[in-house]
This record gives C-alpha cells, sequence and structure tokens, in this order.
C-alpha cells in the first residue's frame, strides 16, 4: 500500500513518459513505462552479427579464426543498434534511473529468442533454459550440451565509480538475464582494482585500451576454471573493457568466454 502511495505521489510530481512515444501510463509499474510494452515489441534486433574484432559477418558473431589473436573473447553477441536505445542507456547510466535496466534486459532477451538458428553462443545461454507451456521447444530441443555449466558475469564497477552512481548497470542486466536463463550471475568472479577514466571520455581507441590495460583481477581462478562465462555489459565500443576482462578470465582456466551487450556503438 505505502509503495503504491509512493509511486501515486511520484506520478503527480515527476510523471514518467515512454522514452519511445512519449506517453504517460497509469496502473503500470515505473520499469513497465520508461519504455512501453507496444514500443519495446517495435524496437528491431540486431539482423546479423559480427565478429567483434574486424566487425564482418560472422555467425552469432563468434571472433574470426584469423581475429583471436586480438581478443580473448570468443564472440560477441549484440542485442540491438545503439541509436534505437541511445537515450535509455544516458538515462540509465547518467541520470540514475535503475527501472530502465527491466527494458534494456527484455530488449536483450528478445534479441536472443527471436532467432531460429543457433548455435555455440545459444548452447552456453540456454544450457539451463526451459521454455514453459506449450510454445514451440525449440529452444530446448537444439541447444547442443544441456550440461554445459555457463555463468553469468557483469562487467565490475569500482569501488568509486560504483559510490558515485549508487548501483552497477551491467549487475542489474545480469541478474535480469540470469534469472531469465535459469543460470547463476557471480559479480565477484572479476573484480575492478584500479579506478580508471571513464572510457566514454577518450575518444582514442588507442588511449581507451591503454586506460583499461590491466584494470581487472580473476581472484578466484578456482571459480573460473573449465567453466564457460557470458560477460554483460550495457554498451560495448572499442571492445577493451570487455577484453580486458575476457583476458583475466582466460588467464584464470575458463573454457568460453563471450561478450552480450544491449549495443554497439
Amino acid at each position: 500500500m505505502l509503495h503504491k502511495l509512493k509511486n501515486f505521489i511520484l506520478d503527480i510530481l515527476f510523471p514518467i513518459q515512454c522514452l519511445k512515444c512519449g506517453r504517460e501510463f497509469e496502473n503500470l509499474e515505473p520499469k513497465e513505462r520508461w519504455i512501453c510494452g507496444e514500443c519495446l515489441e517495435k524496437i528491431e534486433i540486431r539482423e546479423e552479427q559480427v565478429c567483434p574484432v574486424c566487425e564482418r559477418s560472422s555467425e552469432e558473431g563468434r571472433t574470426h579464426y584469423k581475429c583471436r589473436k586480438e581478443t580473448s573473447l570468443n564472440g560477441l553477441w549484440v542485442a540491438t543498434e545503439y541509436k534505437t536505445v541511445s537515450s535509455a542507456i544516458h538515462k540509465f547510466k547518467f541520470n540514475f534511473i535503475k527501472d530502465i535496466s527491466f527494458p534494456l534486459s527484455e530488449i536483450m532477451v528478445k534479441s536472443v529468442l527471436e532467432v531460429r538458428e543457433l548455435g555455440d553462443f545459444h548452447n552456453l545461454l540456454l544450457s539451463n533454459f526451459s521454455q514453459e507451456s506449450g510454445e514451440e521447444e525449440i529452444y530446448t530441443e537444439k541447444v547442443k550440451n544441456k550440461k554445459t555449466e555457463t555463468v553469468i558475469v557483469p562487467v565490475p564497477l569500482h569501488k568509486r565509480r560504483y559510490n558515485w552512481r549508487g548501483f552497477n548497470q551491467a549487475f542489474l542486466l545480469s541478474e535480469y538475464i540470469a534469472s531469465r536463463f535459469n543460470l547463476l550471475v557471480d559479480e565477484n568472479l572479476i573484480i575492478r582494482g584500479k579506478n580508471t577514466r571513464p572510457q566514454t571520455k577518450i575518444r582514442s581507441m588507442e588511449e581507451r585500451k591503454k586506460n583499461i590495460k590491466g584494470a581487472f583481477l580473476c581472484p578466484r581462478s578456482d571459480l573460473v576454471k573449465n567453466k564457460n562465462v557470458i560477460i554483460i555489459d550495457d554498451v560495448c565500443t572499442t571492445l577493451a573493457t570487455l577484453n580486458e576482462c575476457a583476458i583475466e578470465l582466460k588467464k584464470a582456466g575458463a573454457k568460453e568466454i563471450w561478450g552480450l551487450v544491449v549495443a554497439r556503438r
């Protein structure tokens, strides 16, 4: 009752408008209003995945053989185009609106489940997934290895950055993805040991790589060894952050390491 009263008062003082159509909605949770259900349904997922290094066509975004020396990621799955969700991501990260994690996570889920040709990435992400109700059981039937052990890992924030924002946006996305696909999420497998400059404030690709170099640590290799890892973040630009995380996970003995992001700039 108090929760409803609080939302009622906030709706009067600070009404939430859908970031796409601008409409205001009543009798919905705030997280369902930032991008309304109708607009969420209309958001187009990325039609073609590409190699994360050379950005040329690649099945499910797997890293091309010739590009493997450039990254420790086995591949990168991108849910949608950045221009589609730029305003939502900006409010999520810089206006500290945690509820926007819901529609962004839904876009990630939609991008995965609307694909009918399943490959290595789906084999990891859907390893514990079971489709309920009478819908087509394509997801469970075509997953190659149901015994694959996969863990979800959010890109970590440094403690100072976390205290400034109040939450880790990658962790919120990770929690939702993990719950939808019945996987474990562990925010402690990778920690950020160095407080680097925000990557968004650095234009040069080389400078971004230098800035993030050695920023992450994997303190418990025994929890990573022989596991498959999906690293989650909101946006990928130069691949530097995801790759640094992947380097540490690979050193710790992880098998397959993939990235999953809402969009790539």
